[in-house]
């Protein structure tokens, strides 16, 4: 059954793709190289350089973690938020982020000096171990007294954010929300992507024949989610949430539940697939991601319609990043209007072996404004989350 759509009012992004809307179209279309760079013996045991996408201008000895970074940066970008949300109770302004490496840059640098001196530093606060964090530091910058809570379910966590939000407003809980996500890069996760052996050494090249693995990055995206559509960028029109319970870690190869996220999305728009100009990817470079998200593509979508991955532009952005391929859709689908489709990012030589998904390999135009874009973010544990965006 469709749902009335909800509506975002602004925007801040933070990633090496770009900061801001403009800055990401660019990087999108071709017309600015992305700030990756490569780093070197991150992991203990390892000597590879991994390609990172690190957001510039970080302070790296800060007294705030990376995570809180890149919110205040993209609230930077958000210069009419404070006069909107006057227009609200701040009992009925909510928040609601995707995150999951929280406070834990900052907690790694304590743990080091303990190791080293036997204390902790002295503006060490246990605080940052708190994954509600990121939410509770929102909150207090814009003024928000409504619903405060961070959603941390790995990769998915900043589309599942969205959907979090739009049931608040849904219910009549809250009349505005800033929701999205962000996650500021750390070892920890590093160590981890890395146990798996799912870390490339070379940038990534998703739905390619050969492709290594991800790349991490950081950055997110936040926006201001209500049921006003007067000024809004772009229209939240559905989403699917569904779950594999299949593998602590690898996703389900068939991809019946990522296909039914897409497919529940499509419903709760109230549009066809057909409806669809772009399938923004989860496409991380991995060999089982890509394998099973084109088979799920392509049983909804078939061959015809676009679909494309942008994470060899920015990096895999953790919790950040289906929030990053939101503020993509919006990049897309405004200040564009012959419909310009943006290649997918770092593709080589299509794995033969995949689903015959539309891959897109070069860019595409058609002609007209983008109505409809669908974003996928999928997780460790099988968490699969859609959502459909359109223009207004």
């Amino acid at each position: 059954m469709s749902r009335p759509p909800l509506y975002l009012q602004s925007l801040g992004t933070a990633s090496a793709a770009g900061v801001g809307l403009d800055e990401l179209r660019k990087t999108l279309f071709g017309d600015r190289p992305p700030a990756m760079r490569a780093r070197t013996g991150l992991a203990p045991d390892r000597s590879q350089s991994y390609c990172c996408g690190l957001v510039p201008g970080l302070a790296a000895g800060s007294a705030e973690s990376r995570t809180k970074q890149l919110i205040e940066l993209c609230l930077d970008q958000m210069p009419g938020l404070k006069q909107t949300l006057q227009t609200f109770e701040p009992e009925r302004i909510a928040v609601v982020l995707g995150a999951c490496t929280s406070g834990m840059d900052r907690v790694e640098a304590a743990m080091a000096e303990h190791a080293a001196s036997g204390r902790l530093p002295e503006d060490f606060r246990v605080r940052d171990l708190n994954l509600f964090e990121p939410a509770r530091f929102a909150a207090r910058a814009i003024g928000a007294k409504g619903p405060a809570y961070t959603v941390s379910n790995a990769c998915a966590s900043g589309l599942m954010a969205l959907e979090s939000a739009a049931q608040l407003l849904l219910a009549g809980l809250a009349d505005a929300v800033l929701t999205g996500g962000c996650d500021g890069f750390c070892q920890f996760t590093n160590a981890g992507f890395c146990a798996l052996s799912a870390v490339s050494a070379e940038p990534c090249h998703p739905f390619s024949r050969g492709r290594k693995g991800i790349n991490l990055g950081e950055g997110g995206a936040l926006m201001l989610m209500t049921k006003n559509p007067e000024g809004a960028l772009m229209a939240y029109s559905g989403a699917g949430l569904t779950t594999d319970a299949h593998h602590l870690s690898a996703p389900e190869p068939q991809g019946l539940e990522a296909a039914r996220a897409m497919r529940l999305a499509l419903q709760t728009a109230g549009l066809e697939a057909a409806d669809i100009d772009l399938v923004i990817a989860h496409g991380t470079g991995t060999p089982l991601n890509d394998s099973m998200e084109a088979r799920a593509v392509h049983a909804v979508f078939g061959n015809r319609t676009p679909c494309a991955s942008y994470k060899a532009l920015s990096g895999h952005a953790l919790a950040g990043a289906g929030a990053l391929q939101a503020a993509a859709a919006a990049a897309l689908l405004t200040g564009n209007p012959q419909g310009r489709l943006a290649a997918s990012a770092g593709l080589l030589e299509k794995d033969p072996e995949l689903a015959p998904a539309h891959i897109l390999d070069h860019n595409e135009e058609l002609g007209r404004p983008l109505n409809h874009i669908l974003v996928n973010a999928f997780a460790f544990g099988g968490s699969n989350a859609s959502a459909v965006f359109s223009r207004v």
